[in-house]
Protein backbone atom coordinates (compact mmCIF):
# COMPACT_ATOMS: atom_id res chain seq x y z
CA UNK A 1 0.00 0.00 0.00
CA UNK A 2 1.39 3.36 -1.04
CA UNK A 3 2.30 6.11 1.68
CA UNK A 4 -0.54 8.46 0.50
CA UNK A 5 -3.33 5.60 0.96
CA UNK A 6 -1.82 4.96 4.55
CA UNK A 7 -1.85 8.94 5.12
CA UNK A 8 -5.25 8.96 4.32
CA UNK A 9 -6.17 5.73 6.23
CA UNK A 10 -4.98 7.15 9.36
CA UNK A 11 -6.13 11.25 8.91
CA UNK A 12 -9.75 8.80 8.75
CA UNK A 13 -9.16 7.27 11.62
CA UNK A 14 -8.58 10.47 13.37
CA UNK A 15 -11.43 12.03 12.46
CA UNK A 16 -13.37 8.87 13.25
CA UNK A 17 -11.90 9.18 16.81
CA UNK A 18 -13.90 12.35 17.13
CA UNK A 19 -17.14 10.21 15.81
CA UNK A 20 -17.19 8.25 18.36
CA UNK A 21 -16.50 10.84 21.25
CA UNK A 22 -19.60 12.59 19.77
CA UNK A 23 -21.50 9.77 19.43
CA UNK A 24 -20.73 8.16 23.12
CA UNK A 25 -22.15 11.56 24.40
CA UNK A 26 -26.05 10.79 23.09
CA UNK A 27 -25.27 6.88 24.19
CA UNK A 28 -27.12 6.23 27.02
CA UNK A 29 -25.63 3.36 28.00
CA UNK A 30 -25.43 2.05 31.21
CA UNK A 31 -29.07 3.48 31.89
CA UNK A 32 -29.54 5.23 35.25
CA UNK A 33 -25.92 6.42 35.06
CA UNK A 34 -26.73 9.24 37.37
CA UNK A 35 -28.94 7.65 39.68
CA UNK A 36 -26.77 4.40 40.13
CA UNK A 37 -23.89 7.05 40.92
CA UNK A 38 -25.84 8.62 43.71
CA UNK A 39 -25.77 5.76 45.75
CA UNK A 40 -22.06 4.93 45.72
CA UNK A 41 -19.76 6.77 48.09
CA UNK A 42 -18.40 9.96 46.57
CA UNK A 43 -14.79 8.77 45.93
CA UNK A 44 -16.28 5.61 43.71
CA UNK A 45 -18.38 8.09 42.08
CA UNK A 46 -15.80 10.70 41.53
CA UNK A 47 -13.40 7.53 40.26
CA UNK A 48 -15.80 6.43 37.59
CA UNK A 49 -16.27 10.06 36.18
CA UNK A 50 -12.38 10.64 36.42
CA UNK A 51 -12.20 7.57 33.77
CA UNK A 52 -14.92 8.35 31.79
CA UNK A 53 -13.01 11.61 31.69
CA UNK A 54 -9.52 9.50 31.06
CA UNK A 55 -11.08 7.54 28.09
CA UNK A 56 -12.55 10.10 26.15
CA UNK A 57 -9.43 12.43 26.94
CA UNK A 58 -7.32 9.13 25.18
CA UNK A 59 -9.40 9.10 22.73
CA UNK A 60 -9.27 12.50 21.62
CA UNK A 61 -5.43 12.80 21.86
CA UNK A 62 -5.19 9.73 20.07
CA UNK A 63 -7.42 11.57 17.21
CA UNK A 64 -5.24 14.46 17.14
CA UNK A 65 -2.30 12.81 16.77
CA UNK A 66 -3.63 10.77 13.82
CA UNK A 67 -5.18 14.24 12.26
CA UNK A 68 -2.03 16.09 12.92
CA UNK A 69 0.37 14.07 12.30
CA UNK A 70 -0.43 10.81 9.90
CA UNK A 71 2.57 11.30 7.53
CA UNK A 72 4.95 10.80 10.53
CA UNK A 73 3.32 8.19 11.80
CA UNK A 74 3.14 6.39 9.05
CA UNK A 75 6.73 7.21 8.09
CA UNK A 76 7.93 4.71 10.83
CA UNK A 77 10.27 6.69 12.87
CA UNK A 78 11.28 4.77 16.65
CA UNK A 79 8.47 7.63 17.90
CA UNK A 80 5.62 6.58 15.55
CA UNK A 81 6.07 2.62 15.66
CA UNK A 82 5.45 3.80 20.04
CA UNK A 83 2.54 5.80 19.64
CA UNK A 84 1.02 3.83 16.77
CA UNK A 85 2.01 0.69 19.21
CA UNK A 86 -0.05 2.40 22.23
CA UNK A 87 -2.91 3.09 20.24
CA UNK A 88 -3.19 -0.32 19.24
CA UNK A 89 -3.22 -1.84 22.63
CA UNK A 90 -5.50 1.17 23.67
CA UNK A 91 -8.23 0.04 21.20
CA UNK A 92 -7.75 -3.32 21.41
CA UNK A 93 -7.63 -3.57 25.30
CA UNK A 94 -11.56 -1.89 24.79
CA UNK A 95 -12.27 -4.75 22.17
CA UNK A 96 -12.11 -6.65 24.94
CA UNK A 97 -12.90 -4.92 28.08
CA UNK A 98 -16.37 -3.87 25.81
CA UNK A 99 -17.46 -7.49 25.60
CA UNK A 100 -16.90 -7.90 29.24
CA UNK A 101 -18.58 -5.19 30.93
CA UNK A 102 -22.25 -7.18 30.04
CA UNK A 103 -23.74 -4.39 27.91
CA UNK A 104 -26.07 -6.43 26.00
CA UNK A 105 -28.72 -6.52 28.09
CA UNK A 106 -28.95 -3.13 27.62
CA UNK A 107 -29.19 -2.24 24.21
CA UNK A 108 -32.68 -2.19 24.15
CA UNK A 109 -32.86 -0.79 20.47
CA UNK A 110 -31.82 -2.22 17.16
CA UNK A 111 -29.85 1.33 16.89
CA UNK A 112 -28.02 0.28 20.09
CA UNK A 113 -27.31 -2.99 19.24
CA UNK A 114 -25.92 -2.14 15.79
CA UNK A 115 -23.94 0.82 17.43
CA UNK A 116 -22.27 -1.40 19.69
CA UNK A 117 -21.61 -4.09 16.97
CA UNK A 118 -19.68 -0.95 15.18
CA UNK A 119 -18.03 0.24 18.27
CA UNK A 120 -16.37 -3.57 18.68
CA UNK A 121 -15.34 -3.57 15.10
CA UNK A 122 -13.99 0.09 15.13
CA UNK A 123 -11.81 -1.23 18.46
CA UNK A 124 -10.77 -4.35 16.21
CA UNK A 125 -9.74 -2.70 13.42
CA UNK A 126 -8.20 0.42 14.88
CA UNK A 127 -6.08 -2.29 17.28
CA UNK A 128 -5.27 -4.62 13.59
CA UNK A 129 -4.51 -1.26 12.07
CA UNK A 130 -2.40 0.82 14.54
CA UNK A 131 -0.70 -2.35 15.40
CA UNK A 132 0.71 -2.93 11.82
CA UNK A 133 1.77 0.34 11.24
CA UNK A 134 4.19 0.00 14.67
CA UNK A 135 5.25 -3.62 13.18
CA UNK A 136 5.66 -3.15 9.92
CA UNK A 137 8.42 -2.91 7.34
CA UNK A 138 9.46 0.09 6.41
Amino acid sequence: MSDPLLILGVQLAGAFHFVTLILACFTPIPPDWEANLAKLPPIHRRFAVAQNFSIGATIAILGLLSLGFAPELVAGSPLARAVCGATALFWGGRAVILPWLGVRATLTTPWLRVGYRLLIAECVIYAASYGWLAVRPV
